[in-house]
C-alpha cells in the first residue's frame, strides 16, 4: 500500500511539475485509483474493525467498486461536466489497476499460519 501511494504521489508531483506528458499521468492516476481506494479499504478493516491480518476484501466489494468509479466518471460525470471525458482506455486503466490489488495487495499479511493454528487449538 505505501508503494502505491508513494508513486500516486511522485506521478502528481510530477504532473504539476509538469515533468510527466499530460497522457501518461492521467492513466497512471486511473491505474493507482483503485489499489488505493481499495487498500484503504482494506487497511480499514483489518485496523479499525479489528478484522486482523488475514483479512481479505471479497470480489465482489472489488468489482462493485470498479463498476461504481467506470459508471461515475466514464459513464456520468461527462454528462455533467463539460471538462470531462469519457475515455475506454480509462477503463482498461481502472480493470488493470483492480487486478494489481486482486493479485498483490489482496492478501493475507503477517504470520497467518500461527494466529490460525493457536484459534484451532
Amino acid at each position: 500500500m505505501a508503494l502505491i501511494l508513494a508513486l500516486f504521489l511522485v506521478i502528481r508531483i510530477l504532473e504539476v511539475s509538469r515533468l510527466l506528458p499530460p497522457m501518461a499521468a492521467s492513466y497512471a492516476d486511473d491505474l493507482l485509483c483503485l489499489p488505493l481506494v481499495l487498500g484503504l479499504i482494506l487497511w480499514a478493516h483489518r485496523k479499525l474493525l479489528d478484522r486482523g491480518s488475514a483479512y481479505t476484501l471479497p470480489r465482489f466489494h472489488g468489482l462493485l467498486t470498479l463498476f461504481l468509479f467506470a459508471s461515475y466518471f466514464e459513464a456520468l460525470l461527462p454528462h455533467l461536466n463539460s471538462s470531462a471525458i469519457a475515455d475506454p482506455w480509462d477503463l482498461l486503466m481502472y480493470g488493470l489497476g483492480y487486478l494489481v490489488f486482486e493479485m498483490v495487495m489482496n492478501k493475507p499479511s503477517g504470520d497467518v499460519s500461527g494466529k490460525l493454528r493457536q484459534e484451532l487449538v
